[in-house]
Formats: C-alpha cells, sequence, structure tokens
C-alpha cells in the first residue's frame, strides 16, 4: 500500500483568509489507480473546514471487471468520510457527484469537516485497479481560526 500525492496534489495556503475552491483533476490512464493506494489529493497548510465537496466526471470510469469503488476521505483517519464505496459507473462523463450520507441516528452529510494542518484528503481504489477514466475533485475550504 502506497502513500503518494497524485500529479495535481494541491497544498491549501498558510496565507488563505478567506473561502477558496480547490480543484484536484485526476486521470487514471496517466496517474495510475491501483487497488489500496492512498492517493493524496490535498494537503492542509494549517487547519481547515472543508464546507462543501463534489467530485465532476470527466470521462468514465473503467476498470477490468467493472466492479470497483472509490473512498475518499482523511489519510490516516476516517478514511471513506467522503465518499463510501461509490461504485465506478457512478463517475461516468458530466457525472456530479456528491458526498455519502454518513449512517445514524439521525442521518446526516459529513460536513462541516476540519482538517487539521499537515493533514491529507485521499482517494482510495477499493476493489480493483482503475486503468482509465478522469474525474475532477472539488473542495470549498475555508480557514479555522
Amino acid at each position: 500500500m502506497a502513500n503518494v500525492n497524485v500529479n495535481d496534489h494541491k497544498t491549501v495556503s498558510k496565507f488563505m483568509d478567506s473561502v477558496e475552491l480547490v480543484k484536484v483533476v485526476y486521470d487514471f490512464a496517466q496517474d495510475g489507480g491501483a487497488t489500496a493506494n492512498e492517493l493524496q489529493l490535498f494537503t492542509a497548510a494549517r487547519d481547515l473546514v472543508i464546507t462543501d465537496f463534489w467530485v465532476r466526471g470527466i470521462t468514465e470510469l473503467d476498470s477490468a471487471a467493472d466492479g470497483t469503488s472509490i473512498d475518499v476521505g482523511i489519510a490516516g483517519g476516517d478514511e471513506d468520510i467522503l465518499l463510501d464505496g461509490v461504485a465506478e459507473a457512478t463517475f461516468a462523463a458530466d457525472a456530479l457527484v456528491g458526498p455519502t450520507v454518513v449512517e445514524g441516528a439521525p442521518n446526516v452529510l459529513p460536513l462541516p469537516l476540519k482538517l487539521a494542518e499537515d493533514g491529507a484528503i485521499q482517494m482510495k481504489v477499493v476493489d480493483e485497479a482503475l486503468t482509465a477514466g478522469k474525474c475532477e475533485f472539488n473542495f470549498i475550504v475555508t480557514p479555522f481560526k
């Protein structure tokens, strides 16, 4: 299991003083989508609050048997708090994918979500490697003052 930054990895600025949109594009054909790799999407240079999150499908994702899923969450913490086992077919071209509802009493969305300084948001391919497809991960973040 490798813990690596994606090619479009971002570090969210220490000097940010307002709301910021962080976009990270991931191309499975270029970057690879091996299972169990912890692919870092962005790292916080200071304590942050993620107030919104969505994924935009750019091109359809593909794996050998079309049976994999994706998790997105906090590296070394709740690794599937934002997306939990979302099937690859969900990420079609022009698809809009929101965060997974956290089941409980009552069911809630996982936002807002605090991310500590030096914390990272990661993506993990769960069942089988993704070999093609591209998607854009979007995060609205603000400093936690």
